[in-house]
């Protein structure tokens, strides 16, 4: 017994020598990563000053990068010069866009509109991008500096899309998505995940693409390189799906609100509602109107609630005429009940998901196991609780 004491604090000493070595190893690591960070700082454009403009801009700004903003907002000026951008320009001034573009040496172009204004708005600066083409612009043209240019839509296809249609051909594009925002993100990025889609980096760009996804990396968020359309075959089984439920249940005239005797369901049932109803309706139609797989989740939402309301009322009629009176027939009516319980495995999982999607998981997962009734049905899995997006 004791020999073998002593071999078990031998192998843990060791085990715990390689951690530190190894933890040596990668301090070193990121610190000549930021050495080589640090030797040149982005200068990084943000069209759009809205909430989510804003927040990447301080993060920018924060991380040592020059930041100046585009903006159709006029009145936002002095709110930028507190968020330390250098400069601020007009969308509907012909002659800013044109300095913000090409005039300013900018590394990056991030394109922090909402997903119905990104055609309009990559539209708006097409003539410029296209007078500054090379004549015989191609996919082996000299981008004689023209900047990255990349996107922070909640959907993916769609930007992917209308940028390969409306830049010239040599422009480097990122297609990203920040599953997070200025709420679930204002204390920490760590381990929130950050999807992104090198759609098209040409070799003279490879250093600032690198360069700007390490502004995410170094802030600890989990990086998931994913394509465009696999991100919205995913988002619309979560993203969508949980603004969807979070809508449907704030508009109806339930009126949901705190009460003496809730459950942590209704809590996260609550917290799904708000969350999702402070967010802009234009968000909500745009994961509608443009993630081509939003249409066949919410007509498999609507065909499990048709579902479930027939298993209801079948069971109802079914029951036996007297099996609801007293309590002497509760715990059959309970047994009963439970071998109707909704089949979990829908399919509607997704491998990347927001916070919001963690909390309708963990709003399912609650309802579906937390009474006595149900913990003695069949035990199937529910969803597992997950963070992220905006």
């Amino acid at each position: 017994q004791q020999r073998r004491l002593r071999a078990d604090v031998e192998q843990l000493s060791e085990i715990k020598a390689k951690e530190a070595f190894l933890r040596s190893q990668l301090d070193e690591v990121q610190r000549e990563k930021a050495r080589v960070l640090a030797t040149r700082r982005l200068r990084i454009g943000i069209v759009g000053f809205g909430r989510f403009g804003q927040f990447l801009a301080t993060a920018f700004t924060r991380a040592q990068h020059d930041v100046l903003v585009l903006s159709r907002s006029a009145d936002k000026a002095a709110l930028a010069a507190e968020a330390g951008v250098e400069a601020y320009y007009a969308l509907g001034d012909d002659e800013d866009v044109r300095t913000f573009v090409v005039g300013s040496g900018l590394d990056v172009v991030v394109v922090a509109v909402s997903i119905v204004s990104f055609e309009a708005t990559l539209r708006r600066l097409r003539p410029v991008l296209l007078d500054d083409a090379h004549p015989d612009d191609d996919d082996d043209a000299d981008p004689g500096g023209r900047p990255v240019f990349v996107d922070v839509l909640s959907v993916k296809e769609h930007p992917r899309r209308v940028l390969l249609d409306q830049l010239p051909g040599a422009t480097s594009i990122l297609c990203t998505h920040p599953m997070f925002g200025p709420d679930s993100g204002k204390d920490s990025w760590r381990d929130l995940p950050f999807v992104f889609d090198r759609v098209r980096i040409l070799d003279d760009d490879v250093d600032r693409c690198e360069r700007f996804l390490s502004v995410f990396e170094d802030r600890g968020c989990r990086m998931v390189e994913l394509a465009c359309r696999q991100h919205d075959v995913y988002a619309a089984n979560s993203q969508f799906l949980t603004h969807l439920v979070g809508r449907m249940l704030g508009e109806t005239g339930l009126s949901l609100r705190k009460t003496p005797i809730d459950t942590r369901g209704f809590e996260s049932v609550l917290r799904l509602v708000e969350t999702t109803c402070d967010d802009s309706f234009d968000l909500f139609y745009g994961l509608y109107r443009f993630n081509p797989h939003s249409k066949s989740t919410l007509l498999s939402l609507r065909k499990a609630l048709a579902d479930l309301e027939l298993r209801l009322i079948d069971l109802e009629l079914r029951s036996p005429l007297g099996a609801a009176s007293g309590g002497e027939a509760s715990s059959s009516g309970a047994s009963e009940t439970s071998s109707w319980a909704p089949q979990q495995g829908s399919g509607l999982r997704p491998s990347v998901s927001s916070r919001g999607a963690g909390v309708l998981s963990a709003a399912l997962g609650t309802a579906s196991s937390g009474s006595p009734s149900n913990s003695t049905s069949s035990s199937s899995s529910s969803p597992s609780r997950r963070d992220a997006v905006s």
